[in-house]
């Protein structure tokens, strides 16, 4: 006997399930690789708020976020990478990755909350990376670094409409030392 649910009971086919998306045969539970599809927008989000652009700004790093991810994806040869685009590459996959990671920033302003949520995914990330390779888990933690760096370049900070302003911030230097160093990718 089938059993009817009532609309507002189902689930909403549009959004993806991010946490079925392991690859096929990887060494990833689909926990796991939700972890790794997540984190880089994770770490992205935390530059952003640890030292707010106000609007223009934070649209400006919104649109590097998103460029710096297809750029990066596009070039790799690297097979995990190549796993994170596979996934990726769908627009509604890609959107609801960044809902989903919207909700660890509730308190967008808590520059001390926003750092441990990035700390805490990478130290989760590097955990799960000894299940790869020495290249795949090297290229991962570029990619993260890569992309938090572009996302912290993208907006000056600080100075009057854009002048006398700073690349990145102090805040967003440190969160970069604290993700490099959290990575073991050590950056000067």
């Amino acid at each position: 006997m089938q059993q009817n649910t009532p609309e507002r009971d189902r689930p909403d086919a549009s959004i993806p399930n991010l946490s079925q998306a392991a690859p096929i045969g990887g060494p990833y539970t689909n926990e796991e690789w939700r972890v790794l599809l997540e984190t880089p927008v994770t770490v992205c989000r935390a530059i952003m708020a640890v030292s707010p652009s106000g609007a223009v700004g934070t649209s400006q790093e919104v649109i590097t976020m998103r460029n710096s991810l297809k750029e990066v994806l596009q070039k790799t040869s690297n097979p995990l990478l190549q796993n994170v685009r596979q996934h990726l590459q769908p627009q509604e996959n890609a959107e609801a990755l960044w809902q989903n990671v919207q909700a660890a920033f509730k308190d967008r302003w808590d520059a001390a909350n926003v750092r441990q949520t990035a700390v805490s995914a990478c130290q989760r990330c590097v955990s799960l990376l000894k299940k790869s390779s020495a290249q795949d888990a090297q290229a991962y933690k570029e990619f993260i670094y890569t992309i938090a760096r572009k996302v912290a370049e993208a907006a000056k900070e600080g100075g009057f409409m854009g002048v006398g302003g700073k690349a990145i911030s102090d805040a967003e230097q440190s969160l970069l030392n604290d993700i490099s160093n959290t990575l073991g990718i050590p950056r000067a």
